[in-house]
């Protein structure tokens, strides 16, 4: 029998990152191995056969006994007395299931703690044996930061989902009817799917409800151009969402009826009559109709709309719309940094301007039909652009891409580092500028007129992390690390560096990335949650 064997080194960045869950230190290197420090309790997740022997290099600084775990089910136990020396454990495993990957826990007797981090065990390499072979192995090794998890699966769908027609009175005669919406989404912009949000309050007084849902219907060709049911829900007092609907319901609702008055009694409503629903704000820091951050449900309110023929909702200095139209506190980066996970989404709201104008979204999906798209924006999976077809990824260590959180405690928060971000931008024009983002600060750029130049610096080399891919004008491709424990940021002053603990308890990091053509139009992706809490969480939450 000629058994095959698959390597993980542990603690190098560019090769264990996809293999890493939850509970070990940033990468070291002595001199001679890569290794990664373990908490009391880690999980890794591996690829394995139906039969498989497992061996880890280990070393343990005091005595130990250590408990391993295949999903969920104890495999092998060990106990170590021989300190600060490199040792093979080696045990049997067969999967009781058959899937591409299976969490191992690690669980460990002796909680070992030095300076202000665990040391229960010491891990260098993973090596799995088995006569059969293990193809989904050598595919996420080599194609390590460009393997894009769920959304390598699918496709990128461009569609406008802020269109009003006739039947909103705000355009007059200039919005055209549903019918020449839809056609012109069709024929002229080669849209994927759209979604036509006329004013509620109009389409109830009119009863044109039930004839907008008909031409709906009529145009949604699954596989070819989809359609979204939607209206919006139009408050002077909240603001103004669009609310889209999984299919086509009966009933509707507005903010001038008593019963869906408010954002939170709208959502009720949306509950009682269980319609499968999303409302996404729209234009929140214009000072005509700025939105209420104060009411917010997760499950109703995944997006906002971040750019439309209003201009840019990010932050309340942007250059479009001017400052004095715009009010402080509400913008789209205002209600991140109060917590609030929203996906970004990009919609034309054009009265008297045709579909695409000023803001389109895009959504990963693997199929083009009603439900995948809805799905795909109810999870955040999607972003927005200006217009312009922009294609854009980005994704995490592998493991997140965007839209997506991550739930961890402060311990398993240390293991996550260094994080390594893949970003890559076709353009429809040369790229201008790319900027990385945590917490609303500007971390990383790349600048077409200083292509050499990066905005961080770290403890160890740049040039074994970072790369720029620049296949042409429109075509970039970047790796970024982030590191940690101990990281800064450089400044122009060499003395104004800041230096922070990232085992900071019950907090959120959330990272997008902002895209700008010469040409002027822009992208911005989704954000990347990572939600730090105090207590113990073993399980990582990622929405599908």
């Amino acid at each position: 029998m000629i058994m095959k064997s698959y390597k993980i080194e542990i603690g190098n960045p560019k090769k264990d990152g996809e293999f890493i869950i939850y509970g070990f230190s940033a990468g070291i290197k002595d001199e001679k191995e890569h290794f990664r420090r373990a908490n009391v309790i880690s999980c890794l997740r591996l690829p394995l056969a139906s039969e498989n022997i497992l061996r880890f290099k280990i070393k343990v600084p005091d005595n130990q006994c250590i408990h391993f775990f295949l999903d969920d089910k104890e495999v092998h136990k060990v106990e170590i007395k021989e300190l600060n020396c490199w040792k093979n454990i080696e045990f049997k495993i067969k999967p009781e299931r058959k899937k591409e990957y299976h969490n191992l826990k690690i669980i460990c007797e002796n909680f070992i703690y030095y300076g202000r981090m665990e040391n229960c065990f010491y891990l260098a390499e993973i090596e799995i044996k088995t006569d059969k072979e293990i193809p989904h192995f050598r595919k996420i090794t080599e194609t390590k930061s460009k393997s894009l998890s769920i959304v390598e699966k699918g496709e990128i769908y461009f569609g406008d989902l802020h269109i009003h027609s006739s039947f909103s009175p705000c355009g007059r005669d200039r919005n055209g009817t549903p019918e020449e919406n839809l056609d012109y989404c069709i024929d002229k912009g080669n849209f994927d799917f759209a979604s036509i949000t006329d004013h509620a309050e109009n389409l109830v007084s009119e009863k044109t409800w039930s004839k907008l849902l008909k031409i709906i219907e009529k145009y949604n060709k699954e596989g070819f151009f989809v359609t979204i049911p939607g209206y919006e829900w139009t408050s002077d007092l909240y603001g103004h969402r669009n609310v889209y609907l999984a299919k086509c319901y009966e009933k509707i609702f507005h903010c001038m009826d008593p019963i869906s008055s408010s954002p939170k009694k709208l959502w009720l409503s949306l509950k009682e009559e269980n319609q499968k629903a999303i409302t996404v704000p729209h234009h929140p820091s214009l000072a005509h109709f700025p939105v209420c951050w104060d009411e917010h449900d997760e499950e109703y309110q995944p997006l906002v709309e971040i750019c439309s023929n209003w201009g840019s909702s990010e932050f309340y200095d942007s250059k479009s719309p001017a400052k004095i139209y715009n009010v402080a506190g509400i913008s789209v980066q205002d209600a991140l940094i109060k917590g609030l996970k929203l996906g970004f989404a990009g919609g034309s709201d054009g009265h008297d301007r045709p579909p695409g104008t000023g803001g389109l979204t895009g959504v990963f999906a693997e199929n083009l039909t009603r439900e995948e798209i809805f799905e795909s924006l109810k999870n955040r999976r999607c972003y927005a652009t200006t217009g312009a077809k922009i294609k854009l990824y980005f994704i995490m260590n592998n493991l997140l891409t965007m839209g997506d959180e991550i739930v961890v405690n402060p311990y398993q928060f240390e293991s996550l580092y260094p994080l390594i971000f893949y970003i890559s931008v076709e353009g429809t024009a040369p790229i201008e500028r790319i900027d990385l983002l945590e917490n609303n600060q500007v971390i990383f750029s790349y600048d077409e007129n200083y292509r050499n130049y990066n905005t961080w610096s770290s403890f160890l080399k740049d040039k074994e992390f970072f790369r720029v891919e620049k296949r042409m004008d429109e075509f970039v491709c970047l790796e970024i690390p982030v590191f940690s424990p101990l990281r800064w940021y450089q400044s122009f002053s060499p003395r104004n560096n800041l230096i922070f603990d990232p085992r900071l308890p019950n907090h959120t990091k959330f990272y997008y990335v902002r895209v700008k053509q010469k040409d002027g139009h822009m992208a911005w992706s989704s954000p990347i949650w990572i939600t730090c809490k105090i207590e113990e969480c073993e399980r990582v939450k990622i929405p599908y």
